[in-house]
């Protein structure tokens, strides 16, 4: 019995959402019929490729085998599939993401360098979650994505694009009292000092973890976790409700909407995440990926001069 396409589709889609009804719902069909599928698949193999269990599936150990193998497949076909469209002379269609706590800022800077390009890419830009773009990526309903490095999939190419440093940011009364702590303040203050509180994006938001990361949490009081963009954090802390660490693309953006929004460098080393272009292996060496990576490292590398400009000359940030 062969093997097909739509069987390793169905197969990678089961995978990666952990049970048959998530990838069902994914993939457009009806759990009866994707498990059909599973089922002609493993009766090719001659041998189970998923387990059941309490916790949802498990791969066993050639379901493993299988399904490394089915990746570099999809992926190889995906090629394939996109070949005409790439080399007809015409803009490359691209679906990018960008990580949600970056797009709203990089994306104008972004276009303006892909429309200058000399190789024209077009593209259809989707926000969402590191791990959501990641699994998007992986699944071949993005081409790339643009977020925190490291990702760490083998799967995947990664490529630095620039170093978004984190600030501090809060009312000009609440700064000038954190800067009273020290010459040299440090991240970790922020959290622990009690010119607070720290706040930061809630649960599942990389970039609160990262935040949390820098500033050395170690005790649940010492932060607030629940906003869910880092407007509403800007207009928290201009309103000064406490404090919170913003990357540098996103403080000029923020500030325009929170007047009352001030800025604090912090002693070095800094602070920072670094922000990359990921795509899967297959992509390696298609001309695109240097247009949109050279389009959003430019980008990225304006927003931070222009910050790091606007904080040098705020009574703040001297």
């Amino acid at each position: 019995m062969p093997v097909t396409l739509r069987q390793l589709r169905y197969f990678r889609a089961v995978v990666e959402h952990g049970a048959f009804s998530r990838a069902a719902e994914r993939v457009h069909v009806s759990q009866p019929a994707l498990s059909f599928q599973i089922r002609e698949l493993e009766e090719a193999f001659g041998a189970r490729l998923l387990e059941r269990d309490k916790q949802g599936i498990r791969l066993t150990r050639l379901g493993r085998q299988a399904h490394e193998q089915t990746l570099r497949i999809l992926d190889e076909v995906l090629v394939l599939e996109t070949m005409g469209k790439r080399h007809d002379g015409g803009p490359l269609q691209m679906v990018v993401g960008i990580v949600s706590t970056l797009s709203a800022y990089l994306l104008g800077g972004f276009l303006e360098r892909l429309h200058a390009a000399p190789h024209r890419v077009e593209i259809d830009v989707r926000e969402g979650s590191s791990p959501e773009l990641v699994a998007d990526v992986l699944a071949a309903r993005l081409d790339a994505a643009i977020l925190s490095l490291p990702v760490g999939l083998l799967e995947l190419s990664e490529r630095e694009l620039f170093e978004d440093r984190f600030v501090l940011a809060g009312s000009a009364n609440r700064l000038a009292a954190f800067r009273a702590l020290g010459e040299t303040p440090r991240p970790a203050d922020a959290a622990q000092s009690d010119i607070g509180p720290l706040l930061t994006l809630a649960e599942g938001h990389c970039l609160g973890d990262q935040v949390l990361g820098a500033c050395a949490v170690s005790r649940p009081g010492e932060v607030r976790r629940g906003a869910a963009s880092l407007g509403t954090l800007a207009q928290l802390v201009a309103g000064d409700e406490g404090l919170t660490l913003i990357p540098e693309s996103a403080a000029l953006g923020e500030r325009a909407t929170a007047p009352g929004l001030h800025f604090l460098r912090f002693a070095p080393p800094e602070p920072a995440r670094s922000i990359g272009l990921v795509h899967r292996v297959a992509s390696q060496g298609e001309p695109w990926v240097d247009v949109l990576a050279e389009a959003a490292a430019g980008a990225g590398a304006a927003l931070a001069t222009a910050a790091r400009e606007a904080i040098a000359a705020d009574g703040t940030g001297d």
